[in-house]
């Protein structure tokens, strides 16, 4: 059952002097803490908060998240924090942060935003006209619904070009709360080595090449079996990794694609050699930027490099559309993320500074 927090500050509590402050200056704001997949009850409220998000994130969208919580054991405990602004009848939600509490004997706690490997993206949902009032509320978030004594905050693989980021940097300063931020190293590419065009004039060799792009739902379906099919016949599926040979990471896989393809955000590409596909890429997002999710090749003709000759011609497809992902070898067919983490911690000049600088910002609002 979702913990339906009513309020910041519990009525029967009589909240020292900073409390007050901190709670006037949020007036209006109430965290609710619930289950993953207990979200879909709040679908409708999730997506349009998703769509004027300040930084938007298809891996926390309901498409994503949600075929995540109901196949994937990793995603089954996580736990999300709603704030919501207005009345229990006429309520907005303007920030979802999948998040955990670390609890420490001494000092405060930590609110931890949670991550994980299939993510290509972690920065939470949050309104864009409201980002800064969402990120005070949860480092100052008195009351007894469990966070009472959390005023650090840290936050897993953001883009570090982002304004996510800078709109944190921003409240770290206001507050006097100390920030530290670890840059994730940025891949590079190596050099040198055959181009791209000579590379398929070598594979176009061994038989007709043909690329696709998926068009409609039921085109997306099946060239998600195809992909399901290549992986497992690799070297991957020799090891036993491939999704294939998983029966949850394979459901989560078909739901997922078929989830986003309803709102075109997800599309599959193939390169075929005499209609047998050497290389599959799924991508996910929508407009000019997209992610490769998952990407897979033949190794009997990997020297071909055909994995990066279908990202490039997906990529040539719009001239608007960026792919950010890793693939192995020279050929600088995406755009490299900048990710990182950061961390803001409580500190005596936060502790004086906080109530003054969340009070005036909720004039100004």
């Amino acid at each position: 059952m979702p913990n339906l927090a009513a309020s910041l500050i519990a009525p029967d509590e009589t909240p020292p002097q900073r409390s007050r402050a901190v709670a006037s200056g949020l007036a209006g704001l109430s965290i609710e803490s619930r289950p993953l997949a207990a979200c879909a009850a709040i679908e409708a409220e999730w997506r349009d908060l998703a769509a004027r998000a300040i930084e938007p994130n298809p891996f926390f969208e309901p498409d994503f998240a949600l075929s995540a919580a109901q196949h994937l054991i990793d995603f089954r405990g996580t736990t999300v924090l709603l704030l919501w602004d207005g009345a229990a009848t006429s309520r907005r939600l303007l920030g979802f942060v999948p998040a955990r509490l670390q609890r420490r004997l001494l000092g405060h706690d930590v609110l931890i935003g949670w991550s994980n490997s299939r993510l290509g993206l972690a920065a939470p949902l949050i309104d864009t006209e409201q980002a800064e009032r969402i990120i005070a509320a949860l480092l100052h978030a008195p009351g007894r619904w469990g966070l009472a004594s959390t005023q650090n905050l840290q936050l897993h693989r953001l883009d570090l070009d982002g304004p996510l980021l800078d709109g944190m940097l921003r409240v770290a300063e206001l507050t006097g709360h100390a920030a530290a931020l670890e840059p994730a190293p940025t891949p590079t590419a190596s050099t040198g080595g055959p181009k791209l065009a000579a590379l398929r004039h070598g594979l176009s060799r061994h038989g007709k090449l043909a690329f696709a792009e998926s068009r409609s739902r039921q085109e997306l379906r099946d060239m998600v079996e195809l992909h399901l099919a290549l992986e497992a016949s690799g070297s991957l599926g020799r090891a036993g990794g491939a999704a294939l040979q998983d029966i949850r990471e394979s459901a989560f896989l078909r739901a997922m694609t078929r989830n986003l393809a309803r709102s075109h955000r997800c599309r599959v590409g193939l390169l075929s050699l005499d209609d047998a596909p050497v290389a599959s890429a799924i991508l996910i997002g929508k407009g000019p930027r997209l992610w490769l999710y998952r990407g897979v090749e033949d190794d009997r003709f990997a020297s071909f490099a055909p994995l990066a000759q279908l990202v490039a011609w997906l990529g040539r497809r719009s001239r608007q559309r960026e792919i950010i992902g890793e693939l192995p070898g020279p050929h600088l067919v995406t755009v490299p993320q900048r990710l990182g983490d950061i961390r803001l911690t409580v500190t005596a000049t936060a502790i004086r500074r906080a109530p003054l600088v969340i009070r005036r910002r909720a004039a100004a609002a």
